[in-house]
């Protein structure tokens, strides 16, 4: 009998001690070294989190699970994962690994999705493989639409609220106010008139005017033969009309309208002073600008009186002008006064009703802001009656000053045109 030494006993108890703990762990990650598995292979771009020992499945029910991932040797940055099937099990071609997530908190997973075709892969093969997309991709597909909508409503609505607020100023209000006072007061009047009007039907007051207009058809009935009469005399009359020779007054008509066919005539011709004057555009214009000019003039006499008059009349401190004097400014440095309306993320339409009055608007656009003006005058006294009018429909209108098209502080502009 051949004698094991104790150090031989020792070595097959070590190996066997090896073989247990490895087919242990292995067994715990769902491989079973003992038994025969088929492998096959798939090639993904991502893999969203797949691991090691996650579940194969088809219809459900685990039939592997993955045993090793790795990249492909190309640097293309894909990967490569191997499947474990539990035995000899084949795969139709056709059929794909889609990776998917197996409860709600992104477990990731591997479905097979079996496509009977009749032929199979071989072991080791390659198969087709997919991502189905996650939950929170599938939330956010889904939200996206809706966020978009939802912007575009809040836009339109920023636009709705601007133009509402400045529709519904303070002086509209009062308006609205007395509007509804008036209907109340209508109102209390045609109850007033409806309460008269029930006091006089019950006074007897109607049924005494049914009796009066009974009488008055009753006296015109009794009357027929005098009505007749009278409709007799008036044939008789017209017939007498018809007798009398009124050919020439409508000769003498005749001549009276064809001298003022002339005379409309040579008024639309130039051969005649009041047809030149009437029909000659150039003069028309010249008297335009005549009357422009002596407008302007007519203002400047107003705002600068000492332009043109040099005179002192008694010696009281006060000298009154009679003498022209040049003018000293110079146009290139004039101070220019326009009125700011509003401001507002929203462009508006400057052909809005509530401009209406104020002139020509002029519509600047700083960063996302548009900014609207009204009025462009170097007159203060102008320029201030403008900023009364816009202030019905703008209450918080405001003067602003430019010069050299650059803009420059109210109170300096006043304070030089002061001096």
């Amino acid at each position: 009998m051949i004698k094991i030494s104790k150090y031989t006993k020792l070595g097959f108890l070590v190996l066997a001690s090896l073989f247990i703990l490895i087919w242990g762990i292995n067994y715990l990650k769902g491989i079973d070294i003992l038994r025969r598995n088929t492998n096959y292979f798939v090639v993904y771009d991502k893999i969203d989190g797949l691991l090691k020992s996650s579940s194969v499945s088809i219809n459900g029910y685990q039939v592997g699970q993955v045993s090793e991932i790795k990249f492909l040797g190309d640097y293309s940055g894909r990967l490569l994962v191997t499947l474990s099937l539990k035995g000899d099990y084949k795969i139709a071609k056709g059929s794909t690994a889609t990776i998917v997530s197996s409860d709600i908190m992104g477990t990731k997973s591997i479905k097979l999705e079996i496509v009977h075709s009749g032929i199979y892969y071989n072991p080791n093969d390659t198969l087709p493989g997919t991502t189905e997309k996650d939950l929170k991709e599938q939330v956010s597909m889904q939200v996206l639409p809706l966020k978009k909508k939802a912007e575009e409503l809040i836009a339109s609505l920023d636009s709705a609220l601007t133009v509402v607020t400045y529709v519904f100023n303070k002086r509209t209000r009062q308006n609205l106010t007395q509007s509804f006072e008036n209907i109340n007061r209508t109102i209390a009047n045609l109850e007033s008139a409806s309460i008269q009007l029930k006091e006089t039907m019950n006074s007897g007051k109607i049924n005494s005017i049914i009796t009066n207009i009974d009488s008055i058809s009753t006296t015109v009935k009794h009357s027929s033969g005098a009505i007749t009469n009278l409709i007799k005399n008036m044939s008789s009359m017209s017939d007498t009309l018809s007798r009398l020779n009124i050919s020439p007054v409508f000769a003498e008509i005749g001549a009276s309208v064809s001298g003022l066919k002339t005379i409309i005539q040579k008024l639309n011709t130039t051969d005649s002073s009041a047809g030149m004057l009437i029909n000659d555009p150039v003069l028309y214009k010249n008297l335009n600008s005549l009357a422009g000019s002596l407008d302007l003039l007519l203002k400047d006499v107003r705002n600068n009186p000492k332009r043109y008059v040099h005179f002192s009349a008694f010696n009281i401190g006060k000298d009154v002008y009679i003498t022209a004097r040049p003018s000293t400014l110079d146009e290139k440095n004039q101070i220019i006064y326009k009125i700011h309306l509003i401001s507002s993320s929203a462009k508006l339409s400057i052909e809005s009703s509530f401009f209406k009055g104020l002139g020509p608007i002029e519509e600047i656009k700083v960063s996302d802001t548009y900014n609207y003006m009204a009025g462009k005058s170097a007159d203060f006294e102008i320029i201030s009656k403008l900023l009364e009018t816009a202030k019905i429909n703008f209450p918080d209108a405001s003067l602003v000053a430019f010069k050299n098209g650059r803009k420059i502080k109210l109170e300096k502009a006043i304070k030089k045109r002061a001096n």
